[in-house]
């Protein structure tokens, strides 16, 4: 399995998400906190050890003092594994931007990994523009036509006068003007999909050392 590194940061994240800080503490929870763990489920989740402030309030309020000591080595912890180049790339890939929620020693690697990322994120992002262009340009060719189709089949129908008749067809005339424009146009955009692809792929080889 070659994707399993970033893999494994993503379900340990989604596991600490769930865990993660134990929102809005009751007492018994404060009372029996270990506040290491709870700062390494920060940590690996990728929220900032600024949290321990939410923490130690909410504690507070119940009487009972958090452990920032504890809580900061947990963090520390959680953050090894969170800002790692490879769980960067993941996040970088989904568009997701750095929170500065990462030790110094531990940032340049992650930030490589994010840019990364983001490159596959971007070039997928261009691809799906030019698909859904196509798609938009097919769609209203394929309006034309069934316009068209209902202008002829209205200027056949019974007890229409000449001129009436001539006026139709001058829509119809028109119509298929601008459909022409219209398919005209799918050779350039047929183009710029293929040229996104190309890009796409070649951006996912570059980086195939991630996967």
């Amino acid at each position: 399995m070659r994707n399993k590194p970033y893999l494994l940061v993503s379900m340990l994240t989604l596991a600490a998400v769930g865990l993660s800080g134990c929102a809005n503490m009751n007492q018994a929870q404060c009372e029996t906190a270990n506040w290491q763990a709870i700062g390494y489920e920060d940590g690996v989740a990728g929220v900032r050890d600024s949290q321990f402030s939410q923490h130690r309030q909410e504690c507070a309020a119940h009487g009972v003092t958090a452990n920032i000591d504890d809580y900061l080595r947990g963090h520390n912890e959680g953050s090894q594994k969170y800002c790692t180049r490879s769980n960067g790339f993941f996040l970088g890939m989904k568009g997701q931007s750095y929170n500065r929620n990462c030790p110094e020693e531990l940032v340049p690697l992650f930030l490589n990994g994010l840019t990364d990322g983001k490159q596959i994120y971007s070039a997928r992002r261009e691809l799906d523009s030019k698909d859904d262009a196509l798609e938009r340009l097919y769609a209203r060719i394929e309006n034309f036509e069934e316009t068209i189709a209902d202008k002829n089949n209205e200027m056949i129908a019974d007890g229409l006068l000449r001129s009436e008749r001539l006026e139709i067809r001058q829509q119809i005339e028109s119509l298929e003007l601008e459909m022409l424009g219209l398919i005209e146009l799918i050779p350039e955009y047929q183009d710029e999909q293929a040229q996104a692809v190309q890009k796409y792929e070649s951006v996912k080889e570059t980086f195939a050392n991630y996967f």
